[in-house]
């Protein structure tokens, strides 16, 4: 605190400056439209319309939504959510057994314990499903035994030892019990200030946490989580091991979370089932994180300050819609600041007399929580595990130099290496199994230095064009929009976050610590901006160290202007944010659904062709072919499929390769041939999505990065693809007629210019005329005869 009650003129201008500060930042945040929203939907139509929201909540005006939805309807939920429970405190108990042999137990209180118990177990509990997948060993019985062993050996250790947290629980219950009947009632001491805010704060999150539960127990209806997030755990539960899938490429990426949903799936026998309940347990990721933002808050600046960053962090926007899809981002956001905090003690240790002693296990510690940042997703490599190892590395150095240089090096040397190992072990599994499988440890990345099997220099080119911004935007003005986007614009920002945070820099208390979090995210934002292609997701990791110095700033003054402007921002963004997160706005919002009627729905938006084909008889042993569809996680039936970066299939079964020549002039096999191939590989249909190559021609055969090296116009997806060869086909008796779809049609006219011309230029067969109005066939099922 820099102010108090009663302070000069100046002060009290300083507290009105910052009260103006956060009305006009309240003022252009709400100002914005949703840039994601269709229609088009301001953040003011959603303030004004708050009442009609939270009504709507209690009472659907839909009457017809009550047949299929209401809390009847939650015990359906209870065998994923009681799966992903027993799956999460099974991790943090092998977390807190293998924690309690790396760092003594008395360097961390009670809730630094449990909260780097939980990062440690999810990541060895991962690691644990890969080497049992590697090894063919997928055993719900090996894994459910495992953990619950953990577990009771864990509450064992607990309940029995001098420094277990149970034992000193039940101790503290006793003396507040004893000390609270020997207390005459007049001298009862009046709650403390601090009780209020847990109270409050506490209070505050649990309808954003109950809405994450809700929301993450919804079957999902997001394209790369379908697509490979848990099509990819779907196909290892399906194989019974985890092998190289050469038909989804993002299946060799580091897979800590998926490991997760295939954990999820093994557990309960059940693909379908097994992923709501893997959704359940990285819901977990965002509370963790918060409760590591309270930790971090009231360790270096106080309980107030904690409660209210954990507060700002739960009920921001982008925290539930991160926890109620399945993406790596969670996960990669929690090991982030996971990694931070065990930085910042080391910082501690280091700076205390303490430090003369050797760390490796705090050092260790760190290590494992950065490589398991990786171990989520590779850029994990550059927003965590570099800077984290660099950050400890010199603080390491800058000490070595004030002290002892003969006794610190060697302890510096050690301290490094445990740092080293920790990282190695988290994410150096993953890199081997690319290696072993691949040849590149970091495959498909960096393939002209590595290579790897089943990618070459084209889909390389494709991969980059697909995964880089365009030309040209590096400009200033550039740089300008995109720091609107991340502080102000984004649909899923809470107006606390970046309307609060630069309040820290004015408090005095660790102001180099306030520094440090404002470079290091800096850093985030800097590397985002420079070397992704800047999908808003992305930044998502961000958000903690934010909400951290938003807390802190939120507590920057006690001054009766800033403490009354600053409660009604409060009270405001919360009311706001809980309205708006339980709109369509954020995601799925059909809570309590009937999950047998969701199943359906969620499928029918994503994919409507997958659920006609689970609809129709399929003969056992044989499979659908898919062109163009990479979104199949609900197929119920065998299906073979390729992702737009992967080598495509089409080619290889019906073409006639020529050295040299492209792929779109190959000549096609004889019908015959063709007929034969496609017998032998059991394919009863033929199932091509138009519209999703259509997409695929048009965000990837465009854009333009690097075009002296690849060509201004390169295949967005295989030319080979092309309509005439299915109706070929079809004359010679391959294929037979279309099956009948309701929905396989699009208003042609709707279409931009450009997608018209690209329509008419490259598959005109696709252009029908119904009742004078024409329309673009989106999909054809095709039965092999």
């Amino acid at each position: 605190m820099i102010l108090r009650p009663g302070a000069n003129w100046i002060q009290q201008r300083s507290a009105a400056a910052a009260a103006v500060w956060i009305v006009l930042f309240f003022i252009a945040f709400f100002s914005f439209d949703l840039p994601n929203s269709t229609p088009k939907t301001s953040r003011w139509d959603v303030a004004s319309n708050l009442h009609f929201l939270y009504l709507e909540l209690v009472d659907p005006l839909d009457d017809d939504a009550g047949k299929n939805s209401g809390w009847r309807f939650f015990p359906q939920r209870l065998l994923p959510l009681g799966t992903a429970l027993f799956l999460l405190v099974g991790a943090g108990s092998l977390g807190g057994l293998l924690l309690r042999s790396i760092v003594p137990r008395n360097r961390l209180t009670l809730g630094e314990f449990l909260f780097f118990a939980f990062a440690v177990g999810l990541s060895a509990s991962s690691l644990l499903v890969l080497c049992c997948g590697l090894s063919g060993f997928l055993s719900r019985g090996f894994i459910g035994g495992l953990l619950a062993g953990c577990t009771i050996v864990s509450l064992s250790i607990e309940t029995w030892s001098r420094e277990g947290w149970i034992r000193g629980a039940a101790h503290r219950l006793r003396r507040s019990c004893t000390e609270s009947n020997s207390i005459p009632a007049s001298h009862s001491k009046e709650i403390p200030y601090e009780s209020i805010i847990r109270v409050i704060c506490g209070g505050a999150c649990l309808p954003f946490v109950l809405c994450m539960l809700l929301g993450a127990s919804l079957p999902s209806t997001d394209f790369d989580v379908k697509a490979y997030h848990l099509e990819g755990a779907k196909e290892f539960f399906q194989n019974g091991e985890i092998a190289f899938l050469p038909h989804n490429v993002y299946t060799s990426f580091p897979f800590l979370t998926e490991m997760l949903l295939l954990e999820g799936m093994m557990l309960t026998g059940d693909w379908w089932v097994g992923a709501l309940a893997g959704q359940l347990l990285l819901m977990g990721f965002g509370p963790l994180t918060g409760w590591g933002v309270f930790l971090a808050g009231r360790r270096w600046w106080g309980p107030a300050a904690g409660w209210l960053a954990m507060l700002i962090h739960l009920s921001a926007p982008w925290t539930y819609r991160i926890s109620t899809i399945a993406y790596a981002e969670g996960g990669l956001t929690y090991y982030l600041f996971a990694s931070l905090f065990a930085a910042l003690l080391i910082r501690d240790r280091l700076n205390a007399e303490a430090a003369l002693q050797p760390i490796r296990g705090e050092c260790l510690l760190a290590g494992l929580l950065a490589g398991s940042a990786m171990a989520c997703k590779y850029p994990g490599l550059i927003s965590v595990v570099i800077p984290i190892a660099g950050f400890v590395k010199a603080m390491m150095y800058l000490v070595a130099r004030r002290r002892c240089k003969r006794f610190l090096s060697r302890t510096v040397i050690l301290n490094a290496s445990a740092l080293g190992l920790g990282i190695v072990l988290a994410v150096g599994p993953w890199l081997m199994k690319n290696l072993v499988e691949t040849g590149n440890p970091v495959y498909p990345l960096m393939y002209s230095l590595f290579g790897g099997v089943d990618w070459d220099a084209e889909m390389n080119a494709k991969w980059i064009r697909g995964h880089s911004t365009k030309e040209g935007d590096y400009s200033i003005n550039h740089l300008a929009m995109n720091i609107i986007d991340v502080t102000l614009k984004s649909d899923w920002l809470s107006p606390l976050l970046f309307g609060l945070a630069p309040l820290a820099l004015l408090v005095r208390k660790q102001r180099s610590l306030i520094v440090l979090l404002w470079i290091y995210g800096a850093y985030l934002f800097g590397t985002w901006w420079l070397l992704t292609h800047r999908i808003d997701r992305f930044w998502v990791p961000l958000i903690p160290v934010v909400s951290l110095l938003a807390g802190v700033g939120l507590t920057w003054s006690d001054h009766r202007y800033w403490v009354r402007t600053a409660t009604a921002a409060v009270v405001f963004a919360w009311t706001f944010n809980l309205g708006f997160v339980t709109t369509g706005l954020c995601g799925n919002n059909a809570y309590l659904l009937d999950l047998n009627v969701a199943r359906i729905n969620m499928a029918n938006i994503t994919s409507p062709e997958i659920v006609l084909l689970n609809h129709i008889e399929i003969p056992p042993g044989e499979s659908v072919l898919s062109i163009g569809d990479a979104e199949v996680f609900d197929a119920e039936f065998p299906i073979n499929y390729h992702t737009v970066f992967d080598q495509p299939i089409l080619d290889d079964w019906w073409g006639v390769p020529q050295p040299g020549v492209p792929r779109s002039q190959w000549p096609q096999r004889d019908p015959a041939e063709i007929h034969s191939e496609l017998r032998e590989r059991n394919i009863a249909y033929v199932y091509v999505n138009w519209s999703e190559i259509l997409r695929y021609r048009m965000t990837y055969r465009y854009k333009s990065v690097m075009p002296e090296r690849f060509g201004e116009k390169r295949p967005g997806y295989t030319e080979y693809v092309i309509p005439e060869r299915f109706r070929a086909l079809q004359r010679a008796g391959v294929l037979g007629r279309n099956v009948p779809q309701n929905q396989a049609f699009a208003d042609f006219d709707r279409f931009p210019g450009d997608k018209q011309k690209e329509i008419e230029d490259w598959a005109p067969e696709l252009i029908v005329t119904l009742d004078g109005k024409k329309y673009f066939i989106t999909s054809e099922i095709f039965p092999v005869r």
